[in-house]
């Protein structure tokens, strides 16, 4: 049950994400053509923003989800297989109440700006804050899989170079 609720959120983050990709880079080509022409399209700037900060918390959960984030572990490799196993298991506790945190704190972002409207568009800012705690709780989710699968002693790195593939 956990799998499939797991890859559901993963297939509508990626949609999600290839959706806010395409949107961008309409809004951008538009934006420009508009501008060119001396019929600027204002509130595009406000409205890519605000999917850019969106696109920002999908991409890095699904970077996460594959382990493709940055990391130092030449001298966890020194390590025997169990002391490292540790070592992962206490990176991942550390990195998820890190994540906690910034998911409470997100969400008091969100409530505190969210009631100032955007200058153009005069939609609510939390429209774009509110992808600062769901981005940390979808990060909070990946790191709890991680968890599990490292409790068990499977590998969460994809196998070949599937990891540098996200999107």
């Amino acid at each position: 049950m956990w799998t499939s609720a797991l890859e559901t959120i993963r297939r509508a983050e990626m949609v999600a994400a290839g959706t806010l990709l395409c949107v961008i880079v309409a809004l951008v080509v538009v934006a420009s053509i508009g501008r060119y022409f001396g019929s600027p399209v204002i509130w595009a700037i406000e409205v890519t923003q605000a999917a850019y900060v969106w696109l920002c918390v999908f991409a890095a959960d699904l970077t996460l989800k594959k382990a493709g984030h940055f990391s130092v572990d030449m001298l966890a490799n020194f390590l025997p297989a169990g002391a490292r196993r540790l070592l992962e298991v206490v990176n991942v506790l550390l990195a998820g109440a890190m994540i906690a945190a910034l998911v409470y704190y997100g969400y008091l972002f969100a409530k505190v700006t969210g009631m100032r409207p955007l200058p153009i568009t005069g939609v609510t800012s939390a429209v774009a804050t509110a992808a600062l705690p769901v981005g940390f709780a979808l990060l909070l989710i990946t790191l709890i899989d991680h968890l599990m699968k490292r409790l068990r002693g499977e590998d969460i790195r994809p196998a070949g170079d599937e990891a540098r593939e996200v999107m």
